[in-house]
């Protein structure tokens, strides 16, 4: 190791797949990281299916091998004592308090900085068992305290943070890096398909995909829907769709391997999903030329959509109002070289940009 350069340990609880969500904005910023100044390691909870794709050969990675959080916390200790980062960054509430509890068993002195992608309040309230949910609120309340900065990628989960956390220390917002600066998508107006609708989830009931479903009962049948993504709601939503009739018009893919095909033909993105972080596939879909339409009351997509200016809202919960803001956006379009410019801001090198700027500052004179 060059001992100019900080080394960085990324900590991520999973295995398999390491895939969407958390671990493509840690990958986005992992690969945007200037590595003449810094040396970055991702350290993995389990073990992966195989070689991550696109990650760049300059990262190292280690796999603890272990079946969940708890699991790992030793192995975490032993690794943070063995490459002595300067700086760990953790994501989630279960790996971020792991992380603040190994850092102190390490008894290594080192900055700790904890990451928030969820909606504290929703995932509090639909996720966790009343006795979870008491434990790792509490696990924020104390836990928290102790890192060196929080970093929440949306203003909606910094607030909805603060309502747990009354000491919560430094923070700031740093919207995801969704997209490669190498490989930005092109946008050809000409491939797109008139009243094609797409919709990216997994199909469980937060995200609402029966909303977008049974918005087609309100619109004319130019309009159809594809549904990307597997799960457990998927047959009550195909039940959902034999029973209003609309076969001829809904289409459900499974997992896509690459959803920017489907993007690039679309001529409308729909979010109706409950609530949402931050919410990638907004900007993926935008990236490719996509009209969006998403739930106003969903806490981050109305602040990533500049609240209406690039994008179009709509009350949750309501399926012909949904109808409506889909054939207003169809009919009255926003700016495509404004939205896919728009979109373009949120790449990988500009979003580790930012992560330099505050690793600099967390390190001072170190």
């Amino acid at each position: 190791m060059d001992g100019s350069r900080k080394r960085l340990l990324f900590f991520y609880s999973g295995t398999g797949r390491f895939r969407y969500g958390v671990s493509e904005v840690f990958r986005h910023v992992l690969n945007g990281l200037d590595k003449k100044r810094f040396d970055p390691c991702l350290v993995i909870t389990g073990t992966l299916d195989g070689p991550i794709e696109d990650l760049s050969n300059r990262v190292t990675v280690i796999e603890l091998g272990q079946e969940g959080v708890k699991k790992a916390f030793f192995p975490l200790v032993k690794t943070i004592r063995r490459i002595r980062p300067a700086i760990v960054v953790s994501a989630m509430e279960h790996p971020n308090a792991l992380a603040v509890m190994a850092r102190l068993v390490s008894r290594h002195d080192c900055r700790l900085v904890l990451t928030s992608h969820g909606v504290f309040s929703a995932r509090l309230a639909h996720m966790w068992s009343r006795r979870e949910g008491w434990i790792i609120r509490n696990a924020l309340r104390f836990g928290y305290p102790l890192a060196d900065h929080v970093v929440c990628v949306s203003n909606a989960v910094r607030d909805d943070l603060k309502k747990y956390v009354s000491r919560l220390p430094e923070s700031s917002v740093i919207y995801n890096p969704v997209l490669r600066s190498d490989n930005l998508p092109i946008v050809d107006p000409n491939e797109k398909k008139s009243g094609l609708i797409i919709t990216s989830s997994r199909l469980a009931d937060l995200k609402k995909i029966d909303e977008a479903i049974s918005a087609l009962k309100f619109l004319e049948e130019r309009y159809h829907l594809v549904v990307m993504g597997d799960g457990p709601e998927r047959g009550r939503l195909e039940a959902l769709v034999a029973e209003l009739g609309l076969d001829e018009r809904v289409e459900f893919t499974g997992y896509v391997e690459d959803p920017f095909a489907w993007y690039r033909k679309a001529e409308i993105f729909v979010l109706p999903s409950m609530w949402e972080g931050f919410g990638n596939v907004l900007i993926e879909s935008m990236a490719c030329g996509c009209q969006v339409v998403a739930n106003v009351s969903a806490w981050a997509p109305p602040e990533v959509l500049g609240h209406g200016e690039y994008g179009f809202l709509y009350e949750g919960g309501d399926s012909e109002n949904l109808a409506r803001v889909i054939r207003e956006a169809s009919e009255s379009p926003k700016s495509l070289e404004k939205i896919v410019g728009y979109a373009q801001q949120f790449t990988d090198q500009r979003v580790a940009r930012r992560y330099e700027a505050l690793m600099e500052d967390l390190l001072g004179n170190d």
